[in-house]
């Protein structure tokens, strides 16, 4: 009886001392105290966040939040959260500590990216914190948006297309009688047009179209060539004149001489045309005279006189 009550109490008291270390245990895991590096950071909105929530060093399992303080400022309010890291960890001081969460059924962390100073944060320093993306927000945000855009928006943009569609409808229905009539009339007579037309572009009048096409090119060739000899001759009637101006300015006394000797002569030729005129018109009505009176009698080129006309006897 003695005995099985020893072995009794040494059972109790071995399950106390691991109860004990268990405890310890948890404690320096939850709490991490003595053997930590404590570091700070500040947030708007800590959904998701809590104590024990997990910290990590560009995916690195570093440590835990160990408390978060809500704090009033000038600016609303901020929370403060506490976060217990492996010690001897060096954080540069342009670090961003965001909270973030892998997806949706996924534990939200605190998950410091690294920063390039080289300057480090000492423990119990400051952390620029960053807020996450809340996934369930953004979703739940974005469905909001997306049944009032739903609600104001496209239901009536779908209504008012059901009503012109029924309109537009309404009209065809009514018109398109009248439309189908008309577009037969059209094509009759496009159809009656095209026979006509294919009676008019015959070999012949192919044959003559390209005749015409012919001629046009070559007279535009032609009138490029006309126009290049007109350049041509501008030129020319240019440097003529040039050349003319030259020669009056240089001899201009010589030439004023020979103008005055000029209009002497025609003067006196003025004179004496007049008397060759008058003789040349009084030649000219002899001649007249002559060539009927020849027509006449072609005899007198001979000398003789004209025949008598003798009539038929009459017996």
């Amino acid at each position: 009886m003695q005995r099985e009550t020893i072995n009794y109490f040494a059972v109790g008291l071995f399950v106390l001392a691991g109860l004990a270390v268990l405890l310890f245990a948890m404690y320096h895991l939850v709490s991490g105290v003595g053997d930590r590096d404590v570091y700070y950071t500040d947030y708007r909105n800590v959904a998701g966040v809590s104590p024990g929530t997990l910290v990590t060093y560009e995916g690195y399992s570093l440590g835990h939040v160990s408390a978060i303080e809500p704090q009033r400022t000038a600016e609303g309010l901020h929370y403060q959260v506490e976060m217990q890291l492996q010690p001897g960890w060096r954080i540069p001081d342009d670090s961003i500590a965001r909270i973030y969460s892998e997806g949706l059924l996924a534990d939200t962390v605190v998950n410091i990216s690294e920063g390039r100073s080289t300057t480090f944060v000492e423990p119990g320093g400051m952390l620029k914190g960053e807020q996450g993306v809340d996934l369930f927000a953004t979703v739940g945000q974005l469905a909001g948006d997306i049944g009032d855009l739903s609600e104001h928006a496209i239901r009536p943009l779908l209504e008012s297309l059901n009503r012109s569609v029924q309109r537009v409808g309404g009209e065809l229905e009514n018109r398109l009688p009248v439309i189908l009539d008309g577009v037969e009339k059209l094509v009759a007579k496009l159809d009656n047009s095209a026979t006509h037309l294919s009676g008019m572009l015959n070999a012949d009048t192919e044959a003559q179209t390209r005749r015409i096409l012919n001629n046009v090119d070559r007279t535009a060739a032609d009138f490029q060539a006309l126009s290049e000899g007109l350049v041509e001759v501008k030129r020319d009637a240019q440097h003529l004149i040039g050349n003319l101006d030259g020669l009056v300015t240089q001899s201009q006394p010589e030439l004023q001489q020979a103008v005055s000797d000029l209009r002497h002569i025609l003067q006196q030729v003025s004179h004496y045309s007049d008397g060759i005129l008058q003789n040349l018109d009084s030649t000219s009505r002899n001649m007249s005279e002559f060539s009927r009176q020849i027509r006449e009698n072609p005899g007198r080129l001979l000398g003789g006189a004209a025949p008598r006309d003798q009539g038929a006897r009459r017996e």
